[in-house]
């Protein structure tokens, strides 16, 4: 829709910037506390429980990845991480999928940023998104990603490098259509395969987030923007901040 609110000259953009270094490390950590085996893959899922994130479609993918694990061995885990006023009804929805002993719900984590790197997938299924702060916290801290096709996911998310069973391999991890539980299952299949794909999308996704999201890059941004800036320009700063409460 036009709304007709100024010339596009008269807008400056400057993306979100974090302090990337600042991520504290915990000793031991999230999967000494929940008791899993080293060789368990450890998928977290951080974001409000409510219904913009969908958390019933991660539920509904680990219930098919848990099945294809006990068939064909392996261990898989689901951590989610975030409290809303889903909390009780996601619980009882993951009993109801009989996954109960396969997901861990921690509740409103202040000490989020030091998990990511316990991670070996970090998940999204929002329904919509603008800036997604948890994937780029999540790619901060050398981890890939699985998350569905919504808002800025895709923009960060880098190079299309292949579809393939209803989703798309990227540079920094893999995406599915938004409500395509088969095809996001599938694409968390195909990293738990590939642990070296995974390092290296990881490796791919921290290059990029120090290069694009770096708190030095905004601050340089926010400079120029005051040393260069047109007395025209109606909106400075257009930021987009995210939410994982």
């Amino acid at each position: 829709m036009d709304f007709r609110v100024g010339q596009p000259a008269q807008y400056r953009v400057i993306p979100l910037g974090l302090d990337i270094d600042a991520c504290p490390s915990t000793p031991g950590g999230l999967r000494h506390a929940l008791g899993l085996a080293p060789e368990t893959v450890l998928i977290g899922i951080v974001g409000r429980l409510c219904e913009v994130k969908n958390h019933a479609m991660a539920l509904e993918a680990m219930a098919q990845l848990v099945e294809k694990a006990t068939v064909h061995g392996g261990a898989v885990h689901l951590v989610v991480i975030g409290d809303g006023h889903l909390a009780n009804e996601l619980s009882a929805y993951a009993r109801h999928l009989k996954i109960a002993e396969h997901v861990t719900f921690t509740g409103f984590r202040k000490d989020v940023l030091s998990l990511y790197e316990k991670l070996d997938i970090v998940a999204l299924t929002s329904l919509n998104e603008g800036t997604p702060l948890t994937l780029i916290e999540a790619m901060g801290n050398g981890r890939p990603v699985a998350a569905t096709e919504v808002g800025g996911v895709v923009d960060i998310l880098g190079e299309l490098q292949m579809t393939m069973n209803g989703f798309a391999v990227r540079a920094h991890g893999v995406t599915a259509p938004s409500r395509d539980t088969a095809a996001f299952a599938q694409s968390l299949q195909y990293l738990i395969e590939r642990p070296m794909l995974r390092r290296q999308m990881g490796s791919r996704g921290h290059g990029f987030v120090r290069h694009a999201f770096s708190k030095d890059r905004l601050l340089r941004d926010m400079e120029s923007l005051y040393r260069h800036g047109s007395h025209d320009i109606k909106v400075a700063i257009g930021l987009e901040t995210g939410s994982r409460q």
